[in-house]
């Protein structure tokens, strides 16, 4: 038989457990009956590292050939030629397990070395190459958005496997029309899946918003991506308004039965039309993002 001591203290452990699992456990308050209201691709201070074009960089493509192999965790790369870079750019590279990667110049010792402001993701092999990642202050080029759909396919934990219904509504980012987007991409990646692109050029939230019921509701689609922000900022957006207008899109998404994913904005270079620095502007759009999560 228990002793009395040791059956309070039983008692005890099962009443916290019950209490515990009450209150969520854990520390996440994200339970089962209060689901998060989206899937979040932090884009803004994730992949893209809070850095913008930097004013000057070349914004051809450029290949910047790789002469040595790079492993994982490395923080240098050994290239033929560095002269292209400046420092704090973006730059891309394919690794070794064939996803695209962003990594930040910290500094250029000379012209055949770059040192990275992070650790490599991936291995890369010699013979490869790098990329600058904008094609302008606006944009990514081809191997950019390649970058960012293969770290929104990473972050939600999404593989070829993954089927059913996806809409990606958005602006330029996904507009496949601006170049080579983010969403073609996203096709080759998720090939098990159906991927509807709605993105179009210019677009802000009161974009989507205005034609939500025209271009995403009939399509029934089991997962609404959503992409906005640069054209946002650009046109002097407020964050209250951004926010508000991100809130409708959710509840319109949940209102037809869709999972939501959400990138966070793009960052920001230069100055809006009402005279606010964009790079601060970007910035409220993702604190205001995270307080709708």
């Amino acid at each position: 038989m228990l002793n009395q001591s040791l059956f309070v203290k039983i008692i005890g452990l099962l009443f916290f457990s019950i209490l515990l699992a009450a209150c969520g456990g854990g520390g996440t308050n994200n339970t089962a009956s209060s689901p998060a209201k989206f899937s979040h691709v932090k884009m803004h201070y994730g992949l893209l590292k809070n850095q913008s074009l930097v004013w000057g960089e070349n914004e051809n493509i450029h290949n910047i050939s790789l002469t040595t192999f790079s492993a994982k965790g490395s923080t240098t790369l050994d290239v033929a030629n560095s002269a292209s870079l400046l420092q704090n750019q973006l730059i891309v590279y394919l690794s070794t397990n064939g996803n695209y990667y962003v990594a930040k110049v910290q500094s250029l010792p000379n012209a055949q070395q770059i040192i990275l402001s992070s650790p490599l993701e991936g291995a890369v092999s010699a013979g490869n190459n790098a990329w600058n990642f904008y094609a302008n202050s606006s944009h990514a080029n081809v191997y950019g958005f390649r970058a960012i759909a293969d770290f929104a396919v990473r972050s939600l934990g999404f593989g070829a496997h993954t089927g059913g219904k996806h809409v990606l509504l958005g602006d330029s980012w996904f507009d496949e029309d601006s170049n080579e987007s983010t969403s073609s991409r996203l096709k080759q990646k998720l090939s098990g899946a159906t991927l509807i692109n709605k993105g179009v050029g210019g677009n802000t939230t009161q974009d989507l918003i205005n034609r939500f019921d025209t271009d995403v509701t009939p399509h029934a689609p089991e997962y609404i991506w959503i992409m906005s922000g640069t054209n946002d900022y650009w046109q002097g957006v407020s964050t209250a308004q951004f926010k508000a207008n991100l809130k409708t899109l959710i509840n319109k998404s949940k209102a037809i039965g869709a999972k939501v994913i959400i990138f966070d904005s793009s960052v920001g270079v230069g100055t809006g039309n009402t005279g606010v620095p964009n790079h601060h502007q970007s910035d409220e759009y993702v604190r205001v993002l995270k307080e709708l999560y």
